[in-house]
């Protein structure tokens, strides 16, 4: 018997084709700031020529890092992103700025710099072999009480015995050997110094913590609270909320982090209030664009300036990093990077990305509502707010780029919350959460999404999307996921909004950035693959499904023989997802828009994939179990 619906192989061919290329590393303003996940400029710069043309309207409905927006306006369209993440929004609206660097913004700047000297005066300075040396960072480690003696010993790398156990600093403790303690269950204690560390000149100097410098740090602290009482700046609590994901996932509150302050050493935290507090008696004199600039330094520097730092041999060169991974990780071990220097890698990155913005052809010439947007040479409409909540009319927009939310991958909002304290008073409006498309990790508290969320979320803006696109016109986006529900849920929610598909492709993401934490971890996929739809209908049959366990029974079948083969991994997923794709989107046209919910993330699950490639599926819907053997085959 012959299958009712036209296999894929025997559509017609795609409108465009995608020659996969050599992802390119990022140019000066998407360094401008971090953000999560930002894809490759030239892979998206490509995707820009190939689906649309000059002048025309592209809109990315989850802007995010703004490659979409920063590479339409380099290539002369009319961009419009939105984002419901005010950090998206606030670094977007950044980094395609061409203000000129006059003197008044570097006489800013050299006043800045002065200030930070002077808080951190000779407190940050110590002396080696008859020469001083100004502190770059300093290595700490969280503490706790020994459960044997009692005293604080430092959760230092030097300590560690394993994972969780670590030995104590006290000599004449009986577990100063041996196999140590587990840290779980004891009460901790203040971090500890460790060394000083002073990195100029590629020559690492580096000094044991002693009394001596406890007393100039104590000192410092001191000093700095007086400063603090001097301008009238009381220190903030902003509570990290205990129902979030990442609080779960991270164990924050175990190691005692209850608010966002708690993310910084004190020295670091006072100095960094007062610097804020320094930027801000500029808003008057230099004007919005700039004063957002010296916020933008700022809030590089409290990124760069967290107790998220660490130092490992085999990443930067041993200097400094944070945020090696998508989580709010906070070592054992620890840096407390210096403030100045910090704060002078981040005027460089602002600098030379204002400068290599004066090299390109393009002028942003941004607007706050459509109507203004549409007119003239406008080109550059941001809203903080999804796409569904704007005030884009239909048949508007020439082509959709995007690169949509990775599931459980990546909690955006979350994550960024961690510059809320800072730059609040910069947003317009409190992010919200209850909108955001994705999947939280752990399950079972107050707010916790789950995959039907996730989908519900993004087809809310694929709908709209799809309203505002023109006819015939395409919709391209990057997606990669190890996690097959996460696949499932994006394409359901797409196909769901009446987009068809047009082709899909594989490229590699950048080989040098492979040095996260998040990249190196066994399984995590690299590289994106990209697909195209297109506002207008199939060009292969749908096949009509009246169950779900019918839907999924088909679905293993291609799956299965795709995964078990002894092939690469990302060609493999490739060719089960252009087989598979007629029958996910015949599923979300007939069975999804009927019914509206389903069970399917039940079956389709993060361990699914593991369970094809050792041959155990099975489906249970309406207590009817099937081996995925049994195909059913409509004639």
């Amino acid at each position: 018997m012959a299958n009712s619906f036209t296999l894929f192989e025997e559509r017609e061919k795609p409108t465009f084709t995608y020659s996969p290329i050599v992802a390119a590393a990022h140019t000066p303003p998407y360094k401008m700031h971090k953000y999560f996940a930002r894809r490759p400029y030239n892979v998206f710069e490509q995707l820009v020529q190939n689906f649309s043309s000059k002048g025309e309207v592209i809109l990315d409905p989850f802007c995010g890092g703004g490659v979409t927006i920063y590479e339409g306006l380099l290539k002369h369209r009319k961009v419009i992103g939105c984002d419901l993440n005010p950090l998206s929004i606030f670094i977007v609206g950044n980094m395609v700025k061409r203000t000129p660097v006059d003197r008044e913004f570097h006489n800013a700047i050299r006043e800045l710099k002065s200030y930070i000297q002077y808080l951190q005066k000779d407190f940050l300075i110590f002396q080696h072999e008859n020469r001083r040396y100004p502190v770059d960072w300093t290595e700490m480690a969280l503490s706790v009480r020994c459960p044997k003696c009692g005293k604080p010993t430092p959760l230092s790398n030097g300590l560690r015995v394993k994972t969780g156990k670590y030995l104590c600093q006290n000599v004449d403790c009986s577990l100063n050997k041996g196999e140590g303690f587990e840290v779980n269950d004891c009460e901790r204690s203040a971090a500890q110094h460790l060394y000083l560390i002073n990195d100029a000149n590629r020559k690492q100097i580096r000094k044991e913590f002693d009394l001596e410098d406890k007393m100039r740090a104590d000192n410092h602290i001191k000093f700095l609270k007086e400063e603090l009482s001097n301008n009238d700046i009381t220190v903030p609590q902003d509570v990290i909320p205990l129902e979030w994901d990442r609080q779960f996932e991270d164990g924050l509150a175990k190691k005692g982090i209850l608010y966002f302050q708690d993310l910084f050493t004190k020295r670091n935290l006072y100095i960094l209030l007062l610097l804020v507090h320094k930027i801000n008696a500029y808003k008057e004199t230099l004007g919005v664009e700039k004063y957002e600039l010296l916020r933008m330094i700022f809030s590089n520097v409290v990124k760069d300036t967290n107790i998220m730092s660490f130092t490992n041999e085999g990443w930067q060169s041993g200097k400094p990093t944070t945020w090696s991974k998508h989580a709010y990780w906070a070592p054992n071990q620890f840096c407390e990077v210096t403030i100045l220097p910090a704060f002078e890698k981040s005027v460089d990155r602002v600098l030379s990305a204002l400068k290599y913005n004066k090299t390109q052809n393009y002028v942003p010439r941004q607007v706050l509502q459509f109507s203004d947007f549409i007119a003239g040479d406008n080109n550059l409409l941001l809203y903080n707010k999804p796409v569904n909540l704007t005030d884009i009319p239909d048949d508007a927009v020439d082509a959709i780029i995007t690169d949509p939310p990775y599931g459980s991958n990546v909690q955006y909002l979350e994550l960024s919350h961690f510059w809320y304290p800072w730059n609040k008073d910069l947003y317009d409006s409190y992010p919200v959460f209850e909108l955001e498309a994705v999947a939280n990790r752990k399950k079972g508290f107050k707010g916790a999404k789950d995959q039907y969320d996730y989908e519900n979320n993004l087809f809310q803006v694929f709908e709209k999307s799809y309203q505002c696109l023109k006819p015939d016109k395409f919709m391209t986006l990057t997606f990669n996921n190890k996690d097959i529900s996460s696949w499932l849920g994006l394409l359901f929610s797409i196909f769901k909004s009446g987009f068809s598909f047009d082709n899909m492709y594989f490229q590699d993401g950048v080989k040098n950035y492979k040095q996260t934490a998040h990249t190196k971890a066994e399984g995590s996929p690299y590289g994106d693959f990209i697909y195209v739809f297109k506002k207008a209908k199939p060009t292969y049959t749908l096949p009509e499904y009246k169950s779900e366990a019918q839907f999924a029974l088909d679905i293993d079948y291609i799956f299965k023989r795709y995964i078990s083969k002894s092939q690469d991994k990302n060609s493999a997923i490739l060719e089960m997802f252009l087989e598979a794709i007629p029958l996910i989107d015949g599923f979300s046209k007939s069975y999804l828009r009927a019914h509206n919910t389903h069970a399917l993330y039940k079956h389709f699950n993060k361990h699914y994939l593991n369970g094809i490639s050792e041959g155990v599926i099975e489906i249970n819907f309406s207590n009817n179990t099937r081996r995925s053997q049994s195909l059913l085959v409509r004639t």
